[in-house]
C-alpha cells in the first residue's frame, strides 16, 4: 500500500501489497489524499480467515506509522520489530490500540485468526498537518502502552468498516472527513502536541463561499473531494475543513447533501420526472440512496413528500 502513489477518491481497492505482505486474499483499502505531498492517508481491513505458520512478510522501513485496531479478539498478535525491542504478547481486544513505527518494519504472527482495522499515516501527512495548523512539528508519535484503549480510533474503526463493506455508497469527501478527524486526532494524543498552540481560526468570507455554492452547482452530481473544495478558497485542507464548519455548522458531505437534498425538492415539485431521474441527476448513486438520504432529513419519503407538496 505505501509504496503506490495512487489516489483513489474514496473509491475502496484491494491492496495487492498488503494482501501478499500478510498472505491474505485481497484487503480492501480506502484513501484519502488530503495532502498535496508524500502518501495518502490509508486505511484497510486486514481479514485472516485461514491461520497458518509463520509471520507475515517483513516490509521495508519507511517514515510512517501504522495503528492497528482489532476488530475481534486474537489471543496473541505477537508484534515483533526487527530489531526484536517490541513484543505486544497480551491479548488484543476489541477497543485496543497498536501504534507501530514502520521504520522499525514490525511483522506480526499469522497462526491465528485476526481481523484487523489498519490505519496508515506517513511522517510527510504529519508535517503538512502542523504545517497547515501553524503547529510546532513534532517528531513522531508515541505510544506509551501498546495496546491500550482509544474509543475514539476504535469508533473511527468501525465507521470505515461499512465504509468498506457498502463502496457503492462512498463519498469521497466523508472519506476526506474521516482522515482529517484522523490525523487531529493522533496528533493531538500521539504526538503530544500542546493545544494551546492551536491558533483560532475565522470562518469562510462571503466570496469563498460564494465559490463553493457555485462549485456545487456546478458538480451537483459528482463527487468531489475537500482538495477540490479547498482550492476554490485558496486554503489548506486542514484549514478550510475547520473554516468550513465554523461558517456552516456542518461538515462538506452533510452540507453537499443538503443541497442536493434542495434540488430534489424542487424537481419534485416542478416536474413529472421520476424517483430514478430525480437520483441520478442531483448526484445519488441511486434511488435507493437517494430515498434513504431524503428520508432521514425530510422525515417522510420522496414521493409522499411530492404529494404533499405539489
Amino acid at each position: 500500500m505505501n509504496d503506490k502513489s495512487h489516489v483513489d477518491f474514496g473509491q475502496p481497492i484491494a491492496d495487492d501489497v498488503l494482501a501478499k505482505r500478510f498472505l491474505l486474499r485481497d484487503a480492501p483499502t480506502v484513501r484519502a489524499g488530503v495532502f498535496s505531498h508524500g502518501q495518502p492517508i490509508s486505511f484497510t481491513r486486514l481479514t485472516n480467515t485461514r491461520p497458518q505458520p509463520g509471520r507475515s512478510l517483513t516490509p521495508q522501513p519507511e517514515e510512517a506509522f501504522v495503528f492497528q485496531m482489532p476488530l475481534i479478539l486474537s489471543p496473541d498478535p505477537g508484534i515483533r520489530y526487527t530489531s526484536g525491542d517490541l513484543d505486544a504478547s497480551a491479548s488484543a481486544r476489541p477497543g485496543s490500540c497498536y501504534l507501530l513505527d514502520l521504520r522499525s518494519s514490525p511483522t506480526r504472527r499469522l497462526d491465528m485468526p485476526f481481523d484487523t482495522m489498519r490505519l496508515y499515516l506517513a511522517q510527510s501527512a504529519i508535517e503538512e498537518f502542523t504545517d497547515q495548523k501553524k503547529r510546532r512539528r513534532i517528531g513522531g508519535l508515541v505510544q506509551q502502552n501498546l495496546g491500550a484503549s482509544d474509543p475514539v480510533l476504535f469508533r473511527l474503526s468501525h465507521t470505515l468498516q461499512a465504509v468498506l463493506q457498502q463502496p457503492d455508497l462512498t463519498s469521497a469527501l466523508f472519506v476526506d472527513y474521516l482522515a482529517l478527524a484522523f490525523c487531529e486526532h493522533v496528533v493531538m494524543r500521539y504526538g503530544r502536541a500542546d493545544p494551546s498552540l492551536r491558533p483560532r481560526r475565522s470562518g469562510l468570507a462571503p466570496w469563498q463561499m460564494r465559490r463553493i455554492e457555485d462549485f456545487f452547482a456546478a458538480h451537483l452530481h459528482g463527487n468531489p473531494s475537500i482538495a477540490d473544495l479547498a482550492r476554490q478558497c485558496d486554503l489548506s485542507t486542514s484549514y478550510f475543513g475547520e473554516a468550513f464548519r465554523q461558517t456552516t455548522g456542518s461538515t462538506p458531505h452533510q452540507w453537499l447533501l443538503k443541497r442536493r437534498i434542495e434540488r430534489a425538492k424542487s424537481l419534485l415539485r416542478e416536474t413529472e420526472a421520476s424517483l430514478a431521474t430525480i437520483a441520478s441527476d442531483c448526484g445519488f448513486f441511486d434511488q435507493s440512496h437517494f430515498s434513504r438520504v431524503f428520508s432521514r432529513l425530510e422525515g417522510c419519503g420522496p414521493k409522499d413528500w411530492r404529494q404533499q407538496n405539489r
